[in-house]
């Protein structure tokens, strides 16, 4: 019998590939094959943060690694650069790799492709291919309803066609949604202005490409987000997508476990202790992080 071969797609940064490696041991649960995409350079990260074998024999998932077109010296924390080299050499490494994996693997061949929010120009060349697409946004879904909405915002007055704010201030999207500040859109508060107009052009890209699909899932639940998913109630919470617990060690973290807070956090009362997670682009001096 042909089995359900998944190939997942993350954005290169660990917030978004950490929840997705968390969702595809979920798949494997299920009786999925699952192929995992990395870049290069994420890759190398993963195969260097971990003691064990990433792809041993007769493991249910592949983790490989395409070319996100940045040289080894170049920032990848710098995102306008970052977006513009994905979209101009990962589509085609992509599609030579699930057309390469169909021409060998027969009766395991890849029958679904599932990709990040950030990623969906995957979505083209999955429909080109024959093959079914989701969406999988690993943040939450005020975000990817502000994204999915921003033909309102410039309808709204809230920005201009180029993504720059126009209002000062809050506003809501929604009289359910978060109030939210015109300061702190994503795109709109890194860099400068011709690195958030690339931001932005990118986001509006793959807002468009995310239509490719009905299928829209998002790392949250409706307990906490009822808001923003009756605003978009195309968008399925599947969350939160944790750690099962069972043994299994998320291959998807780019430096090696730091053990040496656990002896501290063993000696907190229980649920004591608030975990903020900034992700792998934020980086904080001493100041920042006593503020």
């Amino acid at each position: 019998m042909d089995i359900h071969h998944v190939l997942v797609l993350p954005f290169p940064a660990q917030g978004h590939v950490n929840p997705l490696m968390h969702f595809s041991k979920k798949l494997i649960q299920h009786g999925f094959k699952v192929t995992f995409v990395n870049t290069d350079f994420n890759h190398k990260r993963v195969v260097s943060a971990t003691n064990e074998e990433v792809n041993p024999e007769g493991s249910t998932m592949r983790i490989i690694s395409v070319p996100d077109g940045l040289g080894p010296q170049d920032d990848r924390n710098d995102l306008a650069s970052l977006c513009l080299a994905i979209l101009s050499t990962m589509p085609s490494a992509l599609e030579k790799v699930i057309k390469d994996i169909n021409a060998h693997d027969g009766s395991e061949k890849i029958t679904g492709i599932i990709v990040d929010v950030n990623m969906t120009w995957a979505l083209e060349i999955a429909n080109k291919l024959g093959i079914k697409g989701a969406v999988f946004c690993p943040s939450s879904a005020a975000v990817f309803a502000l994204e999915i909405n921003i033909p309102k915002l410039i309808e709204d007055g809230i920005i201009d066609s180029d993504g720059f704010p126009i209002i000062k201030g809050k506003f809501q999207l929604s009289p359910r949604m978060p109030i939210m500040d015109a300061a702190a859109i994503p795109w709109s508060c890194i860099g400068d202005t011709t690195v958030q107009k690339i931001i932005y052009d990118y986001v509006t890209k793959i807002m468009h490409y995310s239509h490719l699909t009905d299928w829209w899932l998002c790392n949250t639940t409706s307990e906490l987000e009822a808001g923003a998913l009756s605003l978009s109630p195309k968008i399925l919470p599947i969350g939160p997508l944790t750690e099962s617990g069972d043994g299994f060690r998320s291959l998807g973290q780019f430096w090696e476990e730091d053990l040496s807070c656990l002896s501290w956090l063993d000696q907190q009362p229980p649920c004591s202790v608030i975990y903020i997670a900034f992700g792998s682009f934020t980086v904080l001096t001493l100041t920042n992080s006593g503020n």
